[in-house]
């Protein structure tokens, strides 16, 4: 019986470290571990999520059975809607007792091992930046360039795993990397291109968005501990992309100066 109700725990805090490390909302989190644990029959359910963990606790009014608490740590965080929709449907369906719980914790442990391949990551990039910068109204050449700075990009995610790389550092390297480029590419081609159109579509993909999103709603709906974190771990990575474009922009105008 107690290792049924632990199973149960176990469930529900792989489910919300899922979401968390999907940039799911707190609410989100909290409500889908809640609804997780209550299948236990127990009388008390608690739960706790920031942008950085999760707490949760399991107990009943029963003197013979002992409380189960855990807590898990989210250190990574990336955008994964693919993630947070699957997990949804497990907990739905353990709520209608449409699944059991080990068959739930078997296909949580696929979700959490699932992740796109290199070649999509890339792929999705490279698109995202070539769409901004036809959103922004780019030229044929522009366009060309904001492709091989899609590509730059791409290659920067991939320094950043070699490297073991912070959001932070990775922040400056990627777009350090690819506003050095084109500033000095731009300077070899003949008539007028705007650079400032390619660089705001290759900050695209690198910018924070959800996580800002995320944030806000979390704040509005009194979640003001992981709101606050969350806005901040949004700040810190704009920051670090703007610190990038200024330093390659900088590094670049210096190079240029020693063949003038």
């Amino acid at each position: 019986m107690v290792t049924k109700y632990k199973k149960i725990a176990e469930v529900a805090a792989l489910a919300g470290k899922i979401l968390l490390e999907s940039h799911a909302e707190s609410y989100r989190v909290e409500e889908t571990v809640y609804h997780i644990l209550k299948t236990s029959g127990f009388s008390m359910t608690e739960v706790v999520s920031t942008s950085t963990g999760l707490t949760m606790t399991l107990d009943d009014d029963d003197e013979a059975i002992d409380p189960i608490t855990l807590v898990r740590r989210v250190n990574e965080r990336t955008t994964h809607l693919s993630k947070i929709y699957r997990v949804n449907n497990i907990s739905r369906a353990l709520v209608k007792e449409e699944m059991d719980i080990e068959t739930a914790y078997k296909k949580l442990l696929k979700i959490d091992a699932s992740e796109y391949n290199v070649f999509s990551k890339d792929l999705a990039t490279i698109l995202l930046v070539l769409g901004f910068a036809i959103l922004f109204g780019a030229n044929g050449i522009e366009l060309i360039l904001a492709f091989l700075t899609g590509c730059l990009v791409a290659f920067s995610r991939i320094l950043k795993e070699w490297l073991a790389l912070n959001g932070f550092i990775y922040g400056i390297i990627s777009t350090l990397i690819s506003s050095f480029c084109l500033s000095l590419i731009v300077t070899l081609i003949p008539g007028k291109i705007n650079q400032d159109i390619i660089i705001v579509s290759a900050l695209m993909p690198l910018f924070p968005g959800t996580a800002f999103t995320n944030g806000i709603r979390d704040v509005l709906k009194g979640d003001y501990v992981s709101g606050v974190a969350r806005i901040a771990d949004a700040f810190v990575i704009a920051v670090s992309l703007a610190l990038g474009v200024a330093l390659g922009l900088f590094l670049s105008q210096g190079v240029q100066s020693w063949f003038n």
